[in-house]
């Protein structure tokens, strides 16, 4: 009779223990999963903006590359044609074809947005309209007073109360720096806050100082 009941016990504390190990498995799988949900909420979104940071960094390389190369037109037409605050017009060979393109910058939709236009007919022109518009770069979310653009003169950075020049700029021959300033936010509703992209390009053609 005492033998029985030693094997009850035996068996009826090694299936105390089993629950007892689903359950404290249970609760580790879900502090695993609890904080698989807190590093994806605190730094998930931020590796995801962070990368995509990265490709919006190479597509604005690109803007910078064809406002350093603005040149005269191929219809002798001044190298720049049009500066305001979200909407920068200037002649490039941007293709590398021989061709000077119109290119044509802009915001729109919250979509960094390239117009190009080439040259036809002889003597050269250009029509009005851009021939192809493709998207650099989204989540772009400058507000009205950001601009994406700002243009400075050759005077700048010592003279401080007349640059950036005043928008839109009339006297278009007096630029020969521009500014490039991207607010970027792939999702403003989470965080982290709005990243900012600047950077400054001198016209390498337009220079006084040779």
């Amino acid at each position: 009779m005492n033998k029985e009941k030693k094997i009850f016990s035996q068996n009826g504390l090694t299936l105390l223990e089993m629950i007892i190990a689903v359950f404290i498995f249970l609760l580790m799988m879900n502090g695993v999963v609890l904080l698989i949900k807190y590093i994806y909420r605190n730094y998930g979104f931020s590796m995801e903006q962070g990368i995509s940071v990265n490709a919006v960094q190479r597509s604005l390389k690109i803007m910078q590359d064809d406002i350093r190369g603005a040149r005269q037109a191929d219809s002798g037409a001044y190298a720049l044609k049009s500066a305001d605050d979200f909407d920068f017009t200037f002649y490039a060979d941007v293709d590398k074809d021989g061709v000077t393109e119109r290119v044509h910058y802009f915001l729109e939709n919250k979509s960094i947005k390239k117009g190009i236009r080439k040259p036809s007919g002889s003597p050269s022109a250009y029509p009005p309209n851009d021939q192809s518009v493709s998207v650099l770069a989204e989540h772009v979310v400058n507000t009205a007073d950001q601009p994406l653009f700002s243009f400075y003169d050759v005077n700048y950075p010592a003279d401080q109360v007349n640059n950036p020049l005043v928008t839109p700029v009339s006297q278009i021959s007096q630029i020969r720096m521009v500014k490039t300033d991207v607010h970027y936010n792939l999702d403003p509703n989470r965080a982290p806050n709005n990243i900012r992209l600047e950077s400054f390009v001198t016209l390498r053609n337009l220079k006084d100082n040779w």
